[in-house]
């Protein structure tokens, strides 16, 4: 009996280790969403035909890997992270796929491409004045494409916003929640996106995609602005700094009495320098989708 008793005890104790031992240790099970959202994603290429860039459906494929890494805390290098901030990485539980289906109903690659003389700046309002019918960008009868229905998917315009001397403008933009349907979307130069060449430098990883849809689910940056210590992102878990970071800052740096979070999505440091988003920046996000939130419809739409 006392043999039988020892078997037993072993054979518990083996059981419960083939289901625990082998389990991921860096994230607690409460931080796994119990829910995963997939978004369609359409990609309008708009070519700028006096010099045309380079940007293969490979290449878009990368970006949307790379956005289901960031978003699912599924990039590697999230292990950087400080010991301060590491068990605030989240798992945002937000996914992205190419749309297989346009708005007519028929099969899609989700990429469009068309050429144009336009350039990223024709879908910018610089001045806060331009009427949405005069950004040339997102309108198919202006040389632009129009956006895809924003209830059902992410739109990404893809421009020529380079001086082609290996300066960036600017690397792209967002739209954010409660834009105009036609505009809602994000501007991405094509020398940011995904991780195939051409790619700018310090753009190598695609977080500029990261970044700008970051803002296009409510995410604000995370600084303040200089000699500012206010909160500015309206996220308690992100520590308040004055101005951004670029380039590779060694942690730690301390601005507001506390130490900055330059490698969030949401600060401008180089793309292998950024790795992660809060859990308070996860519940930002997550408001869009909740009765009431901006992005509500298109939750219910993903979500069937």
């Amino acid at each position: 009996m006392k043999v039988q008793i020892i078997i037993r005890i072993i054979l518990i104790h083996f059981t419960f280790c083939l289901y625990s031992c082998g389990k991921e240790k860096t994230t607690p099970d409460e931080d796994r969403p119990k829910e995963i959202l997939t978004i369609p994603v359409v990609v309008h290429v708009i070519n700028y035909s006096p010099d045309p860039f380079t940007i293969s459906d490979q290449k878009i494929r990368s970006q949307i890997e790379v956005l289901n890494l960031d978003f699912r805390k599924k990039n590697p290098d999230h292990l950087n992270t400080p010991a301060e901030f590491f068990n605030l990485v989240a798992d945002v539980g937000i996914e992205f796929s190419l749309a297989t289906i346009d708005p007519n109903g028929n099969a899609t690659t989700g990429i469009i491409r068309t050429e144009s003389n336009l350039t990223g700046i024709d879908g910018q309002d610089l001045t806060g004045t331009t009427a949405i019918e005069d950004l040339r960008l997102y309108f198919t009868e202006k040389g632009g494409q129009d956006a895809w229905p924003s209830d059902k998917y992410l739109n990404i315009w893809i421009a020529d916003y380079s001086n082609r001397l290996g300066e960036l403008t600017l690397p792209g933009y967002a739209n954010p929640p409660g834009s105009d349907p036609r505009i809602d979307g994000v501007v991405i130069e094509p020398r940011v996106f995904g991780t195939l060449e051409p790619l700018a430098l310090n753009h190598e990883y695609g977080r500029t995609a990261t970044h700008e849809i970051g803002h296009w689910l409510n995410l604000r940056h995370i600084y303040a602005g200089e000699k500012n210590c206010n909160s500015s992102d309206l996220v308690e878990d992100t520590p308040t700094q004055y101005g951004s970071y670029t380039g590779h800052p060694t942690h730690p740096q301390e601005s507001c009495g506390s130490h900055d979070m330059f490698m969030n999505f949401m600060d401008y440091v180089a793309d292998d320098a950024m790795y992660m988003f809060t859990t308070g920046q996860k519940e930002r996000m997550h408001a869009l989708f909740q009765p009431g939130g901006l992005r509500r419809q298109l939750f219910l739409n993903s979500s069937h």
